[in-house]
């Protein structure tokens, strides 16, 4: 079975991706509203949790996470330094948030039509693998529409940058603090992006003769190989 159109595929993404990846294959222009989807919701939920967060509590907190080990002296200009570009932070938050979905939706569609040569019936474009990547990103959608839900329901505009990162295994899981070497690592790692790979592993399943084991290899390999690199600097 297949979705029938991209509204129906944007809906079947989350409850029968086969039939989103099956309806993909000869589709023409799906993926933009995937794109629009992903990129609406990521700048509205930037913007929402900035309008209501206390810019002053905001600067206080990075300032804390840039100066863990800072002398006085760099703590000073670092503090000055953000003081200056605080006001502009929602654009460059925004701008730099969807130009990373598109510059990373290019890397890894890249990725998935080296793996796809493995098969020779898999003789889908560049350009077929960018779209199927941004509907592998679909779960972004619903992360968003939880940043907004947690800013709007907030009793206190002290709000922290964390809160982007609510579903992380760090603050779900694990509860480490600022400063363990494991922090950061744990804070980008979330329940979404693990849901993002495990569509991308159904997806390359549709769209090629690979076994599910090895779909879900190739799915998950690029994770694996940035998160095995990042726990090597981590303990080292």
């Amino acid at each position: 079975m297949k979705s029938a159109n991209a509204l129906s595929a944007s809906i079947d993404i989350f409850i029968s991706p086969s039939k989103t990846f099956n309806g993909l294959k000869e589709a023409k222009g799906w993926s933009w509203l995937a794109f629009a989807l992903i990129t609406i919701m990521l700048v509205a939920s930037t913007y929402i949790f900035y309008s209501n967060a206390d810019s002053q509590f905001i600067l206080e907190e990075q300032v804390a996470a840039a100066t863990v080990d800072a002398t006085i002296g760099e703590k000073k200009m670092i503090r000055q330094s953000m003081e200056q570009g605080i006001d502009n932070q929602i654009w460059f938050a925004m701008g730099g948030g969807v130009f990373g979905i598109i510059l990373i939706n290019a890397l890894i569609a890249g990725y998935y039509l080296l793996v796809s040569k493995q098969d020779p019936d898999a003789n889908y474009s560049y350009g077929a693998w960018y779209g199927f990547g941004f509907w592998a990103m679909m779960p972004m959608v619903i992360s968003s529409l939880g940043v907004i839900a947690l800013v709007l329901t907030a009793s206190t505009n002290e709000l922290s940058m964390s809160l982007f990162n609510y579903a992380s295994i760090n603050q779900l899981i694990l509860g480490l603090e600022l400063g363990h070497p494991f922090y950061t690592m744990m804070e980008s790692l979330n329940i979404f992006s693990i849901w993002g790979i495990a569509l991308a592993a159904i997806g390359l399943k549709c769209w090629t003769n690979f076994s599910l084991n090895k779909a879900i290899l190739f799915a998950a390999l690029p994770s694996i190989i940035i998160y095995g690199i990042w726990t090597v600097i981590a303990v080292v």
